[in-house]
């Protein structure tokens, strides 16, 4: 009986169509490779694009935001130069800080009649050593310029006039129900009037400025000494 040798393997030669199906497998595998790779690259060019698209979006969105800012400021300033505008109109005369009529209490030079005390020294009848007063020892009213300044201020109902509030500077001991409030029936001293015309009492009147007040401080000075 004859024995099969089972040890070598067959050895097989591939066909002229295994061949032609490598080789187009082959061409296959290179095409889908070209093609990813064409893809890829499109993808890279695309991202490209849309990257700088994107950043130019960004500066057209950067420079909208910044025009928004500067067109709310520039709204910001016409709001308030109007507002400005029309509280000076509703101001009219009236000033942050004022001026007005106060009064001192002062004494003459001393005389040489009378002791340090400005007394005078005399013996009474009944022999009794007395004192008084010299007549240099009587206080003389003097008129001088007080400052005042707007403690308040609002419009009336009518949004056509201002009213403030006016309290003596640094006054603390002064509180709001002294402060003099300045409105309609205001008094403010208007520039070139004469003293002589003005029909109003001197803690009522109101000037502008502390060169006026001073002179019109000084007019009524004079008139004591008259």
């Amino acid at each position: 009986m004859k024995m099969y040798e089972y040890d070598e393997e067959p050895h097989y030669e591939p066909t002229l169509a295994d061949e032609i199906m490598m080789e187009y497998q082959q061409k296959m595998k290179d095409a889908l490779l070209e093609s990813v790779k064409t893809n890829i690259e499109g993808i890279k060019l695309e991202n490209e694009r849309l990257k700088k698209e994107n950043e130019s979006l960004q500066i057209m969105v950067q420079g909208i935001d910044q025009r928004e800012i500067e067109l709310a400021h520039k709204k910001h300033n016409l709001e308030r130069q109007i507002r400005c505008e029309r509280l000076s109109k509703l101001m009219g005369d009236f000033e942050v800080v004022m001026y007005r009529t106060g009064y001192d209490y002062v004494k003459p030079p001393k005389c040489n009649n009378c002791n340090v005390s400005r007394k005078i020294e005399f013996i009474s009848p009944l022999g009794k050593k007395m004192t008084e007063s010299c007549t240099c020892d009587v206080n003389k009213t003097v008129y001088v310029v007080e400052e005042f300044v707007c403690a308040e201020f609002r419009i009336d109902r009518d949004g056509k006039q201002m009213l403030m509030w006016y309290k003596l500077k640094d006054d603390k001991d002064r509180d709001y129900d002294h402060c003099k409030c300045l409105g309609a029936d205001g008094k403010v001293y208007e520039g070139g009037t004469n003293f002589e015309d003005l029909d109003v009492e001197y803690y009522d009147l109101y000037f502008k400025s502390k060169e006026e007040c001073q002179k019109y401080c000084d007019w009524l000075n004079s008139k004591e000494v008259d």
